[in-house]
């Protein structure tokens, strides 16, 4: 893995569903926030969309409020697809999150239930956001593409496009972490700004810490569903979780209260922006259409021809498929930086020396493993690895698609959060020898976890069994024995710190490192 990721360049051929439209390019929030014109257009529409919360539900106004663009996502009510009502989610999930903080608690205050709107066809919009499956990419992508219609007409600008969050463009105070964008932080920014964040995120008293934006893992993987799911956990959940409190509390940090956020539009479009870079990336310079598609992201007839449902800028409803996403003249999303994702920040292990890179002379040329119970309770706890001979279960986990042959897969099973934690934690592999070396992987991610409530939460808080491609963090640590090797679990740098509930507790399966064997 690199720090920056440069996608070959393709020519994707999709034009705007209107020539008014034509020749879209979302740009940054930090390139976004130097144009006032720009800010004034976004400024204003979001305006005019809040205001349009008070109109007759029926009306096509009420189609052109905040709140029903953000009931699309989740909501809270009596719908088909609500998450809850509140009298009984709001307990529940301040019970489950909050560990008895206050502030915590006090996340949910605004929290309303929402009547679906007697016109025929709201109920089957409302509530339709896709996660955990392989149509959260596309679903999402669609989701943007009118909300972003919505604002051009609420703005009154032609041109206007919605920016997108590129995480690593401005960082916190001292230049660590990640800053909320400027867009969107203090009160100063209006009707862009949401007062249920992680603390001190508004008011530059606090950034989300560097790693949890990082995209590399996604992008060690050439398949579309192990691409698709890794991107779904990091940076796309554990970004939720940064901004909003841990995970524990509304808006970011619930699944189906996450659209009250105007951030939450420009995260997605930077989760869009970095699955376009993927699809250009594989392409290599051939036409992204429904043929390609069709050829190379190894999904079956059946799942382009999903339907969903949403409105259009003038409020009437629209049913759109999988399929148009990649079929030209139907949807147009083009960024500014579409083909030079930075996907991290730089390391800060220092590079190996000549002589280093020579005594360097581990090889991983036999599974290792810990079978030995973790429980993580807001300690690091490391991990050494030794030899494993349970064939049947390192061939059951070795068989991973979209990762090169023989590069070393990690893989921890079994992650289950028992209560909420307080804290994120980081995943390293490290050199006993050598302190100072220690590479990142990755980061836990909690978002829809606890929430029953939700089609696509998980009450059993499962996390599941994880899996990254560490060929060149291994290579990175200059090892010499097996035995110098360990996993760490760091509890991350606390966005939230004064803020922050229990550790709670988090149990780790066994831990692998094997040489992958493609699925095909």
């Amino acid at each position: 893995m690199k720090p920056s990721l440069t996608c070959l360049f393709a020519a994707v051929a999709m034009v705007c569903s209107s020539l008014a439209y034509g020749g879209s390019v979302r740009i940054s929030a930090a390139e976004f926030v130097k144009d006032p014109a720009k800010v004034a257009a976004l400024q204003k529409a979001v305006a005019a969309m809040k205001a349009n919360n008070s109109a007759d539900p029926t009306s096509t106004a009420y189609r052109a409020s905040w709140q029903y663009w953000a009931n699309t996502h989740g909501y809270l009510g009596l719908g088909s697809n609500s998450s809850g009502v509140v009298a009984t989610y709001v307990p529940t999930q301040i019970a489950n999150r909050c560990g008895g903080n206050q502030t915590c608690a006090s996340y949910y205050s605004h929290l309303t239930d929402t009547p679906v709107p007697a016109d025929g066809f709201t109920d089957a919009i409302w509530g339709t956001c896709q996660h955990g499956n392989l149509s959260f990419l596309p679903w999402h992508r669609l989701y943007l593409h009118f909300y972003e219609r919505m604002l051009r007409k609420q703005s009154g600008t032609d041109d206007f496009n919605l920016p997108y969050w590129d995480y690593y463009q401005e960082t916190g105070e001292h230049d660590v972490g990640v800053a909320l964008p400027e867009l969107v932080r203090g009160k100063s920014t209006g009707p862009l700004y949401d007062e249920f964040r992680t603390p001190g995120l508004n008011d530059y008293k606090t950034a989300i810490p560097a790693n949890t934006a990082s995209a590399e893992q996604a992008f060690d993987f050439t398949d579309f569903t192990s691409f698709s799911n890794q991107l779904q956990n990091q940076p796309h959940g554990a970004m939720h979780c940064g901004t909003g409190f841990g995970c524990r509390a509304p808006d970011m940090g619930l699944v189906p209260l996450a659209g009250l956020d105007p951030v939450f539009y420009m995260h997605h479009a930077n989760i869009d922006r970095f699955w376009q870079c993927w699809l250009n990336r594989q392409a290599g310079g051939q036409t992204i259409d429904l043929a390609w598609a069709k050829k190379n992201l190894g999904m079956p007839d059946s799942w382009y021809d999903t339907k969903y449902q949403f409105v259009d800028e003038n409020g009437q409803p629209v049913t759109v498929t999988i399929a148009d996403v990649f079929t030209p003249g139907k949807i147009d999303t083009h960024y500014s930086q579409e083909n030079n994702c930075q996907t991290s920040m730089p390391k800060a292990t220092p590079p190996l020396t000549a002589a280093a890179k020579s005594a360097a002379s581990f090889k991983l040329t036999a599974p290792l493993a810990s079978t030995e119970a973790t429980v993580l309770t807001g300690k690091v706890v490391k991990r050494g690895l030794k030899a494993l001979g349970n064939i049947n279960l390192l061939a059951a986990n070795a068989k991973t698609a979209g990762v090169k042959a023989g590069h070393a897969l990690l893989v921890i099973e079994n992650v289950n959060a028992k209560t909420l934690p307080g804290v994120t934690y980081e995943i390293y592999l490290s050199n006993k020898k050598s302190p100072d070396r220690k590479v990142y992987i990755a980061t836990f991610n909690y978002f829809g976890l606890f929430d029953s409530a939700h089609p696509h939460g998980d009450a059993a808080a499962n996390i599941g069994t994880l899996k990254y491609d560490v060929q060149s963090e291994l290579e990175a640590l200059g090892l010499t024995s097996a035995a110098d090797l360990e996993v760490q679990f760091v509890p991350s740098e606390a966005a939230t710190a004064p803020e922050q509930g229990a550790a709670g507790e988090v149990t780790v399966g066994n831990i692998l490192l094997l040489n992958a064997d493609p699925a095909k």
